[in-house]
């Protein structure tokens, strides 16, 4: 698993409280660049840790505690290479935070186009 506090804080003034950048941080410096790899690294800031500290109720299941992140991204591939934008942020089963989509406009030959960084991954033209 990989942790850290993560936190602005006299000790690291770089901490955004985003596990994603930690995985990112970690897939660098590990030189851990494959696909399997980039889920590994997803998985160390997740499931992983959540085992390591032995919490319950974690994960996606009937009877769980219902705390999670809806992140604008296809997979944990590309939350980790987007460091994907955080849509909603849901605690005991209460949205606690949400955000709208992410989008970016694009023109090109005079023709507009809206693109969501998630959906475009892998595209050309």
């Amino acid at each position: 698993g990989f942790g850290s506090d993560c936190m602005m804080d006299p000790w690291y003034s770089l901490g955004k409280a985003d596990m994603l950048d930690v995985a990112f941080m970690g897939l660098h410096v590990g030189q851990l660049s494959s696909r399997a790899d980039m889920a590994w690294c997803f998985d160390a800031v997740t499931q992983n840790s959540a085992e390591i500290m032995h919490l319950d109720g974690y994960g996606l299941a009937k009877g769980n505690n219902a705390s999670f992140v809806v992140l604008q991204a296809t997979d944990k591939i590309e939350a980790i290479r987007l460091r994907a934008h955080c849509l909603a942020v849901v605690r005991n089963g209460k949205l606690i935070a949400r955000s709208q989509p992410v989008t970016h406009s694009l023109t090109r030959d005079g023709v507009s186009r809206t693109l969501d960084e998630a959906r475009i991954s892998g595209q050309s033209g």
